[in-house]
C-alpha cells in the first residue's frame, strides 16, 4: 500500500513538473520547416513477402505549426527505388498530416507524440515490363524525441507506425518508419 501511495505521489509530482515546464517552454507559437531521413519497412498480411520485401530510404520535407505544445505538421515522402531478388523494382511515396504534441523534459529536450492520417502509393515494376500502382490510406501514430541545439534549430528522431488495413490494399498491413531530421523554427 505504501509503495502504491509513494508511486502515485511521485507520478503526480513528475506530471505537474512536466506540465509546468510545457507551459513555460511552449508558450510561444512556432512555425517551422525541416526535412527528415526516413527508413520505411513494409509489414505484410499473414507474414507474406511480395514485390516490396526490402526497406526503403527516403527524404521527407515537413512544414508545421505549434503553440502551447500542440501543433500540426504536414509531410511528403520521396523514397529511393528498391530491387529484390526476383527482379521486381518498387518505389514508395506518401504524404499526410499529423497532430503533434510536445512535452518538454528539460529546457532543450522534448518528448514528441503524433497522431495523423497518411496516404501511401506503391509503384511496382515487374521483370516482364508490367507496371502497377496501389494506394493505401491509414491512421499514423508516432513517438520521438527532439533536442533544440540552438534557439531556432532542433534535431528530431521519431518512430511512426501506419496501419494500412483501411486502404485499398490487397496485402499490405502496415508501415514502420524510423526518421531523423532537423527543424528550423521561426
Amino acid at each position: 500500500m505504501k509503495k502504491t501511495i509513494l508511486t502515485t505521489i511521485l507520478s503526480c509530482v513528475f506530471t505537474f513538473s512536466v506540465i509546468n515546464n510545457a507551459l513555460a517552454y511552449s508558450d510561444r507559437s512556432k512555425i517551422y520547416i525541416g526535412a527528415d531521413y526516413v527508413y520505411s519497412e513494409i509489414k505484410y498480411r499473414n507474414n507474406t513477402f511480395y514485390e516490396m520485401d526490402d526497406g526503403y530510404n527516403g527524404v521527407a520535407p515537413v512544414i508545421g505549426f505549434s503553440s502551447y505544445g500542440i501543433g500540426l505538421e504536414g509531410w511528403y515522402l520521396f523514397s529511393d527505388e528498391s530491387s529484390n531478388q526476383f527482379g521486381y523494382k518498387s518505389k514508395l511515396s506518401g504524404y499526410g498530416a499529423d497532430l503533434m504534441g510536445e512535452a518538454p523534459l528539460t529546457d532543450n529536450f522534448s518528448l514528441i507524440v503524433s497522431l495523423g492520417l497518411a496516404q501511401y502509393t506503391f509503384k511496382i515494376k515487374q521483370p516482364n515490363g508490367w507496371n502497377f500502382e496501389q494506394d493505401a490510406t491509414g491512421p499514423r501514430f508516432g513517438i520521438g524525441l527532439q533536442y533544440e541545439i540552438l534557439p531556432h534549430i532542433a534535431l528530431r528522431g521519431m518512430f511512426h507506425y501506419t496501419s494500412l488495413n483501411s486502404g485499398e490494399t490487397d496485402f499490405y498491413d502496415g508501415i514502420s518508419e524510423f526518421s531523423g531530421g532537423v527543424r528550423f523554427l521561426f
